[in-house]
């Protein structure tokens, strides 16, 4: 695909985040388990964020924090969601659009308001996310510009839409038209809650199509159910490039036979780690992009990564084309 227009085609869960600060013992007040994601509806959403105060809203959603990251570096992409007729649909497709994202909304009648994301932060910069998901439960076969498929060079998948049916049936249609296209696949898992609840599924969709793959330590042992070593194993015999993230300990890249540890760059009182792995995924997936060796590719994600920590929100502050000197 040497003329494609974008590089990557991100596909997730069109969300607007809304960010604030909370004590430990808040958190329990609300009975938010620390360090989730939690699916909430309309009512209890309400209840939360009249709970709060002092809140920061950006727009968001895993796959699209990854898409404005990668776009960050200089890379060309695209980014397929749903998002409601409202004002925060139009803040959403406003800040994708100005980062540099290639986004459009294919359904103007949408029921449903555009999907929020809760981010609660304690002190030890932990997040807790309530997510309603609203009109995000709306995308579907209908959503897709197969156009943005065939002149990609990458599809990136993120694990959280496999919670809505029409969306698996969306998924799998666009991985159908990339193979055939010779696109590859990349999948975020998204996060472990989501992994328990659709783990056969996710299994099926790896063995079948997905040619790189992103996770941390708890979501790829949720995943085979086993220890990091054995699941590292079981991963690497299906999908062909490959990384895991394991917080202050670093992260494991591979690529066929190739696997390195890359060091963690410790940073001290980190503010905010919402989307540090959407972020170290923008980093690794324009390294691969430009045919970084795959050690290099997770250097590039980790120092991004430990950048976004630094501050509220997975949206970066400063170019990251300043990590490319």
């Amino acid at each position: 695909m040497i003329n494609s227009k974008y590089q990557i085609c991100f596909i997730g869960n069109a969300i607007v985040d809304i960010i604030s600060k909370i004590t430990d013992e808040k958190l329990d007040e609300l009975k938010i388990p620390k360090g989730s994601m939690q699916l909430v509806d309309e009512k209890s959403s309400t209840k939360i964020l009249n709970y709060i105060k002092n809140q920061t809203i950006i727009s968001g959603g895993s796959a699209a924090n990854t898409a404005v990251g990668f776009s960050s570096f200089g890379g060309s992409c695209s980014f397929m969601g749903q998002t409601g007729d409202d004002d925060f649909g139009i803040l959403f497709s406003k800040d994708l659009n100005s980062s540099g994202v290639f986004y459009e909304n294919k359904i103007v009648q949408v029921l449903g308001k555009t999907s929020k994301s809760i981010v609660l932060v304690t002190p030890d910069a932990e997040r807790s996310m309530n997510t309603y998901l609203g009109a995000s439960t709306q995308f579907n076969i209908d959503c897709i510009n197969e156009d943005l498929i065939i002149n990609s060079k990458i599809i990136y998948i993120e694990g959280y839409l496999f919670d809505q049916s029409d969306a698996k049936k969306a998924i799998y249609h666009c991985c159908k038209l990339a193979k055939a296209n010779n696109c590859r696949i990349a999948l975020s898992l998204s996060d472990s809650f989501c992994v328990d609840r659709h783990r056969e599924e996710l299994c099926d969709l790896i063995n079948k199509y997905v040619d790189i793959i992103f996770a941390n330590e708890t979501e790829i042992q949720s995943l085979y159910q086993s220890n990091l070593q054995e699941s590292l194993k079981k991963i690497r015999e299906v999908v062909e490039i490959g990384a895991i993230t394991l917080g202050s300990k670093g992260s494991i890249v591979f690529q066929n036979q190739v696997k390195y540890l890359v060091p963690a760059i410790i940073v001290n009182d980190p503010v905010d780690t919402t989307g540090a792995g959407d972020i170290f995924a923008s980093g690794f997936l324009f390294g691969l992009i430009n045919k970084y060796s795959i050690k290099d590719c997770g250097k590039l994600g980790s120092k991004v990564a430990s950048d976004i920590i630094k501050y509220i929100g997975a949206r970066p502050k400063i170019s990251f084309k300043t990590f490319l000197n």
